[in-house]
């Protein structure tokens, strides 16, 4: 995710308006932008943005595949012991995040979701069902989902009717019989709810938005749970069916393959499918007078891209650039890792960029020179993600870095190889700014610090230490095999440390306690091994 990386340019220009604002004209140089931007570090503004879909006549027709068994997910990794008073939900919430306590609950892993919903623009309300397969961890009495504003009407374990109680925020389920651990059941729940994208625990806009045209989701860290009863937390990926029913003439955008369309007296439903497991925080989900354009990359990799139909042929220039950026990360971190990937853009409001899986989010606003800095920035950034953050995700949400530090990074490459800056500039500056300026350690954020500047560019340094420290070629195999032996993956900064420990063939404590986990950073980097 990328927060609004620019609130002003000389007190006035936005992160849309960064190439003008960063042109001749203005003499506001990108280092100009850069050093607002680290003034302002405490201050991050999540990515969001909705799309829909009328199919071209141009693009392939996708055929609806048979159903299939659901694939195995991994297991969820264990974060730390949940203070829940035993296998009985209710004296206790979440798994022991230690940033955000009560999200995820004890005991439950979900393996697939599939979501049943409707949505209105006019009167702005979802409805409908999610049925969850959850693979039970532990013996439970009781157990919980996250869940922050739906209205629950019925809940389901195996067709047969059970109690539930509405404790916001969470549902509280009482089976007719004990779970015993390692039990798989199909969980469905029935609710509606009158969303409003609202302040997440880490201070950001989260939730189910609405826009002039439709509407979108942005879930990064918990907002997920405002709309859909779930297990909100990294540590846990699942597979997804969503069948979302819209007006007749709009569209419903959500990751994955298009499985098809059908339209009825109650309007359109639209059917997606998510064969490769994620959590909660990379869905997409739009809404709204969109077109889906597919093609396929030159590696081979399906490529299937949104934007409002509108404004489609402005978005094609975007769509038709992806390709490069494929082929760079691809040469540097290994085969592209899901099944495809694309574009979707959207109305949202600026300074908004999300790496929902295999379709990354952005504003329109940030949108519009193909070849700009911004966009190639925003562009880059987001794909990275897919690689480090996607493929393999944060077991919990102190470990964002992970995520965010490693897509700067490799945006700091991107940039480079096009000819906007260094890597070796970006490091120095970024730097030169966390000598400067407080804020958490980059491996130790506070819950208000998720989204800070040591979670990104701040972080990246810490990288880039690590690169002049062990070595190009050690450096580069670390992060390539980081990405392809574990994807699938929510993994902890510990197991990123031991992977590279492994692969540079020796300690590396000194080095993340000097850069990773301090408060003040050493002022010069490790002369390059």
């Amino acid at each position: 995710m990328i927060r609004r990386r620019v609130l002003a340019l000389l007190g006035a220009c936005s992160l849309a308006a960064l190439v003008a604002c960063s042109g001749t004209e203005s003499g506001v140089s990108v280092n100009d932008a850069r050093a607002v931007d680290a003034a302002d570090s405490t201050d991050a503004t999540s990515s969001t943005a909705p799309p829909a879909s009328e199919t071209p006549e141009s693009s392939e027709t996708s055929e609806i595949p048979e159903t299939s068994e659901i694939p195995e997910t991994p297991e969820t990794p264990d974060t730390s012991e949940p203070d829940d008073g035993g296998p009985s939900a209710g004296t206790g919430d979440g798994i022991g995040d230690e940033l955000y306590p009560d999200l995820g609950n004890p005991g439950v892993d979900v393996v697939d979701y599939e979501l049943d919903l409707s949505y209105d623009p006019a009167d702005e309300v979802i409805e409908g069902t999610v049925t969850l397969r959850i693979r039970f961890t532990d013996d439970r009495d009781g157990f919980t989902l996250d869940a922050s504003g739906p209205d629950v009407s019925a809940v389901t374990i195996d067709g047969e009717a059970v109690d539930f109680a509405l404790d916001d925020p969470e549902l509280r389920i009482t089976p007719a019989e004990p779970i015993d651990e390692g039990d798989t059941h199909t969980v469905a729940v029935t609710y509606r709810v009158v969303p409003g994208g609202a302040s997440s625990l880490s201070g950001l806009p989260s939730g189910w938005f609405t826009t002039d045209t439709g509407s979108y989701v942005l879930n990064e860290p918990d907002g997920a749970r405002t709309w859909l009863p779930s297990n909100d937390h990294p540590s846990d990926k699942a597979t997804w069916t969503y069948r979302i029913t819209v007006p007749a003439g709009l569209s419903a955008i959500a990751n994955g393959r298009l499985v098809g369309t059908t339209s009825g007296p109650d309007g359109d439903t639209w059917e997606w499918r998510e064969d490769e497991p994620m959590p909660t925080y990379l869905m997409l989900v739009l809404t709204g007078p969109y077109t889906v354009v597919e093609d396929t990359s030159a590696g081979g990799v399906e490529l299937i891209s949104v934007a409002l139909t509108d404004e489609i042929e402005q978005a094609r220039p975007f769509f038709d650039g992806i390709d490069e950026q494929i082929e760079f990360f691809e040469e540097r971190f290994g085969p592209y890792p899901l099944d495809r990937y694309g574009l979707a853009i959207t109305d949202s409001f600026g300074g908004l960029a999300m790496e929902t899986q295999g379709r990354s989010l952005f504003s329109r606003d940030d949108m519009r020179d193909p070849e700009g800095y911004v966009e190639q920035l925003l562009l880059s950034h987001e794909l990275a993600h897919q690689w480090f953050g996607n493929a393999v995700s944060p077991a919990r949400w102190r470990d964002i870095w992970l995520n965010e530090s490693f897509a700067t990074y490799l945006q700091w490459m991107w940039l480079e190889h096009i000819g906007f800056t260094t890597v070796e500039q970006e490091a120095e500056f970024a730097l030169a700014n966390r000598q400067d300026g407080a804020g958490d350690p980059t491996g130790d954020p506070g819950a208000d610090q998720l989204f800070s500047y040591n979670s990104y560019d701040g972080g990246a340094v810490v990288l880039h230490a690590l690169r002049l420290t062990i070595g190009d070629d050690a450096f580069f195999e670390a992060l390539r095999t980081w990405a392809q032996d574990h994807e699938g993956q929510s993994l902890t900064t510990d197991d990123f440390v031991d992977h590279v420990e492994d692969v540079a063939g020796r300690s590396l404590d000194t080095l993340f306690d000097t850069w990773l986990y301090a408060d003040r950073l050493p002022s010069t980097y490790p002369t390059a091994a």
